[in-house]
């Protein structure tokens, strides 16, 4: 950047260049070469014969839409097993089995009972009968499965852990019991009470064959009815594997309920007399519990017919050369129109010549740049501002545009140009000359966008509008102020130029858009005023309004580090201000700069006089030099920590100027007594001279705080004290020759000293004695 600083002219020449190019694009792209000289419409009849004039291929929207529908139509539906199903099967059979096998004998109450109370035992035989299934261990599981309440409203007592899988063979086998039998009529009749979803055939069938196997294990033969468990689930496992649709459950289970047919299991040990009710009971049950677990997949589904029509390739129409595309008369379809507007068949009036419009518009920004030049050659000396005034031009240029876009059946809507955010943007980043100036390239590119006399006179006029309004803002609300204030003043406006150029009957209506143009081009011009001022590092009245905020971060360290300086800073900002209004400069920037002239003094603050409350001063105990260079270095520790907290560089100059290179006048003193020949060089501040107003009239400000709270320390301050102090305190400076590089004039220094001793006369304005209070006492009349 330093490269750019010195040499200033290249790279804006450089800029220059880059804002035609891209100004002219602005202008002419998407601009049509001119009218048409006949139209065509859809639905309408070709007023000629189209003949192609080059081979061509366009793409038929309607064609390629219909042959991905079909593609989509034709993806069958995808299909996902719910796992779930399976576990409630299981649990539902296997609770089943569990509760048949639970009910064969009687409970010992029941026994009891039975017995007049008390217990029989055995008469020694070798008849073994089977325990309820509470006391035997079941299956292992080859899955896990959760406690699941079988579907028709059955009790499960499976639980958690329980096998609801499938099972290749039956661990359960038949055991023993000491109680005595149920009698199998009352056995089935509790079962078909707690299983109404099984046929009460199917249920005996089941009794029989238990019983049947108890009578088997009791003569030692080998058990049968774990086969039958196992059989049933082991085919249902293999039906649902399988999966099982919803349009295929019906006629499985009505397989399996077929007598005329009946289902086979594979179960050894079965008599022929028990096999083919066994096989039609164990049907019963499967058809019974059995559910469909493979649904249709909807996402999955829509995927995949997505997925088909994204494959489709995009259909083409071709219209070789010489072929005719529409005869004179047909009805033309979009695609016929496309491809006649795309070979150009069709004859436009000539319209005005790109050419011309990009030479006028680099024209406009020579002008804009040599009138800056002239006018502001501050800015043209400054890189980054000079680039972003490039840029405002070419968004100018992109902002006349578009009543074009908008205002093509209600040329009204013209007014809604956002020309007011540019002058609002300029006059606010810039000083007014340079804002006032803008309205050149703002006008004269709403002439070549849109031709309209009355729409250039507006644009012109509504850059210009805000400046006035904006230049002297000191708050926020100011500037919301200067927003609604500029905006109001486009209603008149638009309506008295569109009365003039066009006529009084859409004058009304001119009005109101622009004042809507205005305020939303002010709200968006205050938007983007903070994104491009920390872009491109630009001080700004929303910066220092900013910086004036007793809450932000580097204030805040000096209030809690410094409190001394922090109170001392407001009081200097309160001078520094009053004072740059009294000659018309920057008040807001010279209060800014003054509040944080000091901040260096944080990290030593016990050496200055002002943090020193109820302690010894250590300057007293140190030599005068090493006390000059301890306060010398708050300057550059003061540079430091503004840096860190990303001030503004003109309030960072204001910490290097605010005691140029000033002697400190009470080490050097105190040093002389030691010794009359020390150097007064020694005791100078290795600053900066004061570049500007606002930052001479801050080391006056500075300086005269200072003198006169000394002066209150002693006496109380009259106007006429006050008054020597301040003169003592700019003569001093003038002698010093600490002013010479200011613009400070000595009419500007006359109304500086007025302001100054007017604030100071407000601060240590006389009070009032209050009896019992320290001070003068109250005299007795």
């Amino acid at each position: 950047m330093s490269f750019f600083r010195r040499h200033p002219v290249p790279v804006n020449l450089l800029v220059i260049s880059v804002t035609i190019v891209f100004v002219g694009a602005a202008l002419v792209v998407g601009r049509g070469g001119g009218e048409p000289l006949i139209q065509i419409n859809v639905g309408d009849p070709s007023p000629q014969d189209f003949i192609a004039n080059r081979t061509v291929s366009i793409s038929d929207p309607e064609a390629t839409e219909a042959a991905e529908e079909l593609a989509r139509n034709n993806v069958e539906s995808q299909f996902s097993i719910d796992v779930s199903v399976r576990s409630t099967v299981n649990a539902s059979i296997v609770t089943f089995f569990d509760d048949l096998r639970s009910l064969a004998f009687l409970s010992q109450e029941e026994a009891d009972a039975l017995n007049g109370g008390a217990a029989e035992e055995t008469d020694g035989t070798d008849t073994e009968e089977t325990e309820p299934p509470a006391e035997e261990e079941a299956p292992p599981s080859d899955e896990p499965t959760d406690s699941t309440e079988p579907p028709d409203g059955t009790s499960s007592t499976t639980g958690e852990g329980d096998d609801t899988s499938s099972t290749t063979e039956a661990e359960t086998t038949t055991t023993t019991s000491t109680l005595p039998p149920r009698d199998p009529e009352e056995w089935a009749q509790m079962l078909e009470g707690e299983y109404r979803v099984l046929e009460n055939e199917t249920i005996a069938t089941f009794v029989t064959l238990y019983s049947n196997d108890l009578a088997r294990v009791a003569e030692g033969e080998d058990s049968v009815f774990p086969d039958i468990e196992a059989a049933v689930r082991e085919e249902v496992n293999d039906l649902l594997d399988a999966g099982i649709k919803d349009s295929e459950l019906l006629d499985l289970q009505s397989r399996y309920l077929d007598p005329e047919t009946p289902p086979f299991f594979p179960v050894s040990g079965l008599t022929p007399e028990e096999r083919e009710p066994a096989m039609l009971a164990m049907g019963d049950l499967l058809a019974t519990f059995l559910r469909a677990n493979e649904h249709v997949d909807v996402r999955a589904t829509e995927d995949a017919r997505e997925a088909a029509a994204e494959a489709v390739e995009e259909v083409q129409q071709t219209f070789l050369t010489g072929e005719r595309i529409a005869a004179e008369g047909e009805v033309l379809d979009q695609i016929k129109i496309d491809v006649i507007n795309d070979l150009g068949l069709i004859e436009r009036d000539p319209g005005t010549s790109r050419k011309a419009i990009v030479l006028l518009g680099a024209i406009a920004v020579l002008l804009a740049a040599f009138f800056l030049w002239r006018i502001a050659p501050s800015e043209w000396s400054e890189p980054r501002h000079f680039a972003l005034l490039g840029i405002l031009v070419l968004f100018a240029a992109l902002a006349s545009r578009v009543p074009e876009v908008i205002a093509r059946d209600t040329p009204e809507l013209g007014y809604l140009l956002p020309a007011m955010m540019f002058g609002y943007i300029a006059a606010i980043l810039y000083e007014p000359r340079t804002a006032v100036l803008f309205s050149v390239p703002v006008a004269a590119f709403t002439a070549i966008s849109t031709a309209d006399t009355a729409l250039t006179v507006f644009a012109a006029a509504a850059t210009v509008a805000p400046v006035a309004f904006v230049s002297s803002v000191s708050s926020r609300r100011e500037l919301r102020v200067a927003v609604a204030a500029s905006a109001l003043v486009l209603a008149p406006l638009a309506f008295a130029i569109e009365w003039v150029f066009t006529g009084y009957d859409t004058a009304a209506r001119a009005g109101l858009f622009a004042l809507i143009g205005g305020i939303v081009a002010g709200l968006v011009a205050q938007s983007l005023l903070s994104f491009l001022e920390n872009l491109f590092r630009m001080t700004t009245t929303l910066t220092l309004l900013d910086l004036t905020d007793r809450n932000h971060p580097a204030l805040r360290l000096i209030e809690e580090k410094a409190p001394g300086t922090f109170n001392h800073s407001m009081l200097v900002g309160t001078l520094a201000g009053k004072a740059a209004r009294a000659i018309g400069a920057d008040a807001l920037l010279a209060q800014a700069t003054a509040f944080y002239h000091d901040i260096g003094k944080t990290e030593h603050p016990q050496y200055f006089i002002e943090n020193q409350f109820g302690v010894s001063n250590p300057h007293d105990e140190i030599d005068p030099i090493e006390s000059a260079e301890i306060l010398r270095a708050h300057v550059a520790e003061g540079e430091r920590l503004a840096r860190r907290y990303r001030l503004p560089p003109e309030v960072i100059a204001g910490i290097r100027m605010h005691h140029g290179t000033g002697i400190m006048r009470y080490f050097y003193h105190k040093a002389l007594e030691k010794d009359p020949g020390v150097d007064p060089e020694l005791f100078r501040h290795h600053g900066q001279k004061p570049q500007r107003k606002e930052t001479a009239i801050l080391m006056i400000s500075d300086a005269v705080e200072g003198a006169a709270r000394a002066l209150a320390q002693e006496e109380d301050p009259t106007a006429e004290s006050i008054k020597k102090v301040v003169d003592a305190v700019v003569g001093e400076k003038l002698d010093d020759g600490q002013l010479d590089e200011s613009a400070l004039t000595f009419g500007d220094l006359t109304a500086v000293k007025k302001a100054l001793v007017e604030a100071l006369i407000g601060y240590y304005h006389t009070r009032i004695p209050y009896p019992g209070f320290p001070g003068p006492q109250v005299e007795s009349g």
